[in-house]
């Protein structure tokens, strides 16, 4: 996985439910992902910005669910999975 530079802590998305197999386009697949995001309380740490101290990957944290339902939903691979880029000021407790 390439470096995740600056202030950023990049977040495993969770698994999705994948038993109704529909096709959907972009627009509703991020849709659902957002509407799954709403539903989370800890979530592990992939990777942290270079300037990151406080955090470390492998963490599991706490996220300000109003910063979740904003944050950026990145690609980490070829195989379509996403991963979800907060700021750390948007953490709230880390286990």
């Amino acid at each position: 996985m390439p470096k995740l530079l600056g202030n950023r802590v990049l977040l495993e998305m969770p698994p999705q439910d994948d038993s109704s197999k529909l096709i959907v386009d972009e627009n509703t697949k991020e849709a659902l992902q957002r509407e799954l995001l709403n539903k989370m309380s800890k979530l592990k740490v992939l990777q942290v910005g270079t300037i990151v101290t406080e955090i470390k990957e492998g963490d599991i944290v706490l996220v300000d669910p109003a910063a979740l339902n904003k944050a950026t939903l990145v690609p980490i691979n070829d195989k379509d999975e996403r991963a979800i880029l907060v700021s750390p000021f948007d953490i709230i407790q880390v286990w």
